[in-house]
């Protein structure tokens, strides 16, 4: 029992020192401005998946986008490594934007609550996908081979080995649905909108927020049809119903109407491109207030 507490011990003291070299990290200003870098690079890459989706609708095209499509193409463009390595370059610097969030959380100082530790998971879990989003196009800059396979294709195909496996991605895709939910209501209720500089004129703020509102609703929708597909995956017990944003997009060009909906889908990645454009200039970064500590008499 006394090797259990010695171990708990030595782990909270490395935690804290993690939380206070990144809050040292993040208190510096290049470091600032790569994350803003981060956030741009973000709407860049939202805003390449919009257009692609855009302009096979236009084309009459299957429909094929996504990220792994986004990466996939651009490698086939002119300069396309060096537009790979920057797109990589950036988006490292918003994963370490979550990975500060997930760690020392700014602009929350009161103590540790269900809501932020559920809040901090996201936080990671949306880190781990940038960093793997900018690990592959770093890849494919420096020519290397990269793996596209759809990584919830194939935890759908693990789950089925399991007679429990359909209930489990049952689960998963309640779970996807109802984090697409909180995107659209903190879109409709503005929480999910960031702080802005005084010095952005109020038009401009007041279209920012609008923009802000329609992109993040559109990023919500799109968590949604990924939890819908993946529940329809677990009934059907079919894995090539589960995937990504880029199954989404297969799926719904042989819907109903699929093609609105696909050009619904990417306008609004247009619009959340132009808002995290706009914050990355002009957003207004959360203080780190560490919570006071207990004195103990």
């Amino acid at each position: 029992m006394g090797n259990v507490k010695l171990i708990l011990k030595l782990l909270q003291g490395l935690v804290r020192l993690a939380q206070r070299q990144l809050s040292k990290i993040f208190r510096r200003s290049w470091v600032r401005w790569y994350m803003r870098l981060g956030h741009g690079t973000k709407g860049a890459f939202y805003g390449l998946i919009g257009l692609f989706a855009l302009s096979d609708i236009v084309h009459d095209r299957p429909i094929v986008s996504g990220s792994e499509a986004v990466l996939a193409d651009l490698e086939r463009w002119p300069l396309g490594s060096a537009i790979l390595g920057l797109l990589s370059f950036g988006l490292f610097g918003y994963a370490l934007w979550r990975l500060i969030q997930a760690s020392i959380n700014p602009g929350e100082a009161e103590a540790l609550s269900v809501r932020q530790v559920l809040q901090r998971c996201g936080y990671v879990v949306s880190g781990l996908t940038y960093l793997g989003v900018a690990q592959s196009a770093a890849k494919l800059a420096l020519n290397l081979a990269v793996d596209f396979d759809d990584t919830i294709e194939d935890l759908a195909s693990v789950l089925f080995e399991r007679e429990v496996g359909p209930w489990m991605l049952l689960g998963v895709g309640l779970g996807v649905i109802a984090v697409g939910c909180l995107y659209i209501y903190g879109a409709v209720s503005g929480g999910y909108i960031n702080d802005f500089h005084r010095d952005l004129s109020r038009p401009i703020r007041r279209w920012a927020i609008v923009i802000g509102k329609v992109g993040i609703t559109a990023r919500g929708v799109g968590f949604v049809l990924i939890g819908a597909y993946l529940i329809k995956a677990a009934y059907l017990v079919d894995d090539k119903s589960a995937g990504g944003l880029g199954n989404v997009f297969d799926e719904l060009d042989e819907e109903f109407l699929g093609e609105y909906w696909l050009g619904a889908i990417a306008f609004g990645f247009l619009a959340y491109a132009v808002y995290m454009l706009i914050a990355a200039c002009y957003r207004q970064f959360p203080t780190f207030n560490p919570p006071a500590r207990i004195k103990r008499n």
